[in-house]
């Protein structure tokens, strides 16, 4: 039994679809890996201070708890969620716009952007202006394009650099693996690869009936 929960977790896992969306990223040291390596993989990205975003389990609720209430009222329910999730929306831009002004405020901090080519729950390849080295270690900052939002802040190795014309321009095309992320954030970042699997496949049947 063990092995076939594992085996569908590698599923899982290798399960990839092309997507196109810009992703930050910064070359770390193998001291900084080695600071930040365990604590990634230990907390979720919202989970971390460093991350400077507030505390979900502050401002979330349980709706679904609800429903043991006497005087559950199933709309109601469905409103209030609905506002829930609206500020957390207002929430996740403020604290993009002032991790914005943040980053233009500290050189330190810069980091350089890459254009998304395909993902999957291992990994992320990228289409870069400059050539990295195999195995380097990337710092990934990951905000796919979905609402309600999420990021994800993972380490990475370089696996494969190639130099490529992708999308009609010219660069380097790296492939890295995750070598430090927290399995909750993964779990979140797969299950966006399969809404994007499905809604690709419903784009081309639609096209197909199109034609």
């Amino acid at each position: 039994m063990t092995k076939k929960i594992n085996k569908l977790s590698d599923n899982r896992k290798s399960a990839r679809v092309d997507d196109s969306f810009t992703i930050y990223y910064k070359v770390i040291s193998q001291k900084e890996f080695d600071k930040k390596a365990s604590f990634y993989i230990d907390r979720r990205t919202s989970n971390r201070p460093s991350s400077k975003r507030y505390d979900a389990d502050s401002y979330s609720l349980d709706w679904s708890s609800l429903e043991s209430e006497l005087d559950y009222n199933p709309f109601l329910a469905k409103i209030f969620s609905y506002l829930d999730k609206k500020i957390d929306a207002i929430l996740y831009n403020q604290e993009q716009m002032l991790k914005h002004f943040t980053l233009e405020g500290s050189p330190s901090e810069t980091r350089e952007t890459g254009e998304c080519i395909d993902i999957s729950g291992s990994g992320v390849s990228m289409l870069l202006p400059e050539k990295l080295n195999k195995e380097t270690i990337l710092e990934l900052t990951i905000e796919p394009p979905i609402y309600p939002p999420f990021t994800i802040i993972a380490l990475g190795e370089i696996t494969r650099v190639s130099l490529t014309k992708k999308k009609g321009k010219s660069g380097y095309e790296i492939s890295t693996t995750f070598v430090s992320i927290n399995e909750d954030d993964r779990e979140e970042f797969i299950k966006y690869i399969f809404k994007r699997q499905r809604e690709l496949i419903s784009s081309k049947k639609r096209s197909d009936d199109f034609y």
